[in-house]
């Protein structure tokens, strides 16, 4: 699935991989070309940035609900702290791309008002 807008700086970790092995097992001679092309000290930059996206993606879906909860009973006392840890959490969430949301999909109806 495409996101809209396409051209602007929304990437994710699903989006990305998936396009890339879909690239990968329709065309496998891809690798070797893309590495010549690129690079491998360019490649190896950006797998770390992948790398980090994937970290983020994991932190924001996996850690974040459960420090949203430890935050708000364990720090009530301490706003500061407070603040940098929902900063943080934030942090992750933009650097996962989980800020985009998808725009809901309608099903599509044929002529007679059937769902198709």
């Amino acid at each position: 699935r495409t996101i809209k807008p396409f051209l602007q700086d929304v990437v994710r970790v699903d989006g990305l991989l998936g396009s890339l092995s879909r690239s990968f097992i329709s065309d496998p001679t891809f690798t070797p070309s893309i590495i010549a092309h690129v690079g491998i000290p360019r490649l190896v930059e950006w797998i770390g940035h992948v790398s980090m996206m994937i970290l983020y993606t994991v932190l924001h879906a996996a850690v974040s609900p459960v420090l949203e909860t430890v935050i708000e009973t364990v720090l009530d006392e301490d706003p500061r702290a407070q603040f940098q840890w929902k900063r943080r959490m934030e942090a992750w969430k933009f650097g996962s791309g989980s800020d985009y949301l998808l725009p809901a999909v309608e099903p599509a109806v044929d002529n007679d008002g059937k769902e198709s």
